[in-house]
């Protein structure tokens, strides 16, 4: 049975939803944030800045007083190709990785690449990386630093399904047991807990309507677990997980309210079972689409930033930015029914 996100009414005592603040601004389509909290307190967006013909570009914008204000943003890798998906950190000895995926026309011409900068301003790219595929079409790289500096990275195989690499020297060589997460799934991304070593996954499914789903392991190289129904009701899309400072992972994401998408997000505390589904951004004539928490000292908000189309329908995103987006119960959570 289909089932629906029921949205409930404020509560006259509930506290007003934060504003939020503009990061990027003019027309054309500004997407797909990347969002990094430096060694010096600063913060670092890396973003695709897409054409009319939907090919991009990778750019930066710099925060020097945790995002309330944000320098002209500077293209850092850009050329014929397409470019897109950036996952932007900082490494142990203070330099910065990037990861993207680049190609154009066929679906097998996409690869994942690797660019380096020294000052977190120029990034030089340095080249493609083996995954084991003798084919093209890997896409969608999102990569998380560990304690003991290994990277962990989930990609996405064009009409395959989701996987996890891992590397040991900051992203050059990555192994290539082609481990998957999930069959036939698309966008997968990974958060993990030093703690107790559990690793979170979500990913969607479908091709109009999409499903969200969750899987968690203490190994990285056996995804075999049963899937946890996420967002299974209406059309769900862009989950992301994060750790939170108590140990909890949080995941947003978008869930379509008639024409429009707007963003939710759920905690677990183990990566098994979810909170009710928690509102974040309800706008109506405006789409919301790909958020990415950035999380800090506080277990009960994080930074929040994503593209907004406004109007619905324009073509015209911006990234935007919630200040303190919470994390958790809150009076007008929403549920499923």
């Amino acid at each position: 049975m289909i089932q629906r996100l029921a949205l409930p009414a404020l509560l006259l005592f509930a506290s007003p939803l934060p504003a939020q603040q503009t990061v990027t601004s003019g027309s054309g389509v500004d997407y797909q944030p990347s969002i990094l909290r430096t060694a010096d307190g600063s913060l670092l967006l890396a973003f695709e800045r897409l054409d009319g013909s939907f090919f991009g570009d990778l750019w930066l914008s710099r925060s020097g007083d945790d995002g309330a204000s944000w320098s002209e943003p500077a293209v850092i890798i850009s050329g014929p190709a397409n470019q897109r998906h950036p996952a932007l950190l900082q490494l142990g000895d203070g330099s910065f990785v990037l990861f993207y995926l680049k190609g154009s026309g066929a679906n097998s011409s996409y690869r994942l690449y690797r660019a380096t900068s020294a000052d977190g301003v120029a990034f030089a790219e340095q080249g493609q990386l083996q995954l084991g595929w003798t084919t093209g079409g890997e896409v969608n790289p999102h990569v998380i630093r560990h304690p003991d500096g290994t990277l962990s990275m989930s990609y996405q195989r064009l009409a395959g399904g989701s996987y996890v690499a891992q590397s040991s020297d900051n992203g050059l060589n990555w192994d290539q047991l082609k481990t998957p997460i999930a069959g036939a799934s698309q966008l997968p991304r990974i958060a993990f807990r030093p703690g107790d070593g559990r690793y979170l996954a979500t990913y969607q499914t479908g091709s109009s309507n999409l499903s969200l789903f969750a899987k968690s392991t203490t190994d990285v190289r056996n995804w075999s677990a049963a899937a946890v129904d996420f967002a299974v009701g209406g059309d769900n899309h862009d989950s992301l997980p994060v750790l939170m400072p108590d140990g909890a992972f949080a995941v947003f994401y978008i869930h379509a309210n008639g024409s429009q998408y707007d963003i939710y997000s759920r905690r677990s505390s183990d990566g098994l079972g979810f909170e009710a589904a928690l509102p974040q951004r309800l706008s109506a004539g405006e789409n919301d689409v790909e958020p990415h928490p950035l999380a800090g000292d506080s277990a009960s908000t994080v930074q929040l930033y994503w593209g907004r189309e406004s109007p619905s329908g324009s073509g015209d995103y911006d990234i935007v930015r919630l200040p303190a987006a919470p994390v958790g119960d809150r009076l007008f959570a929403g549920t499923f029914e």
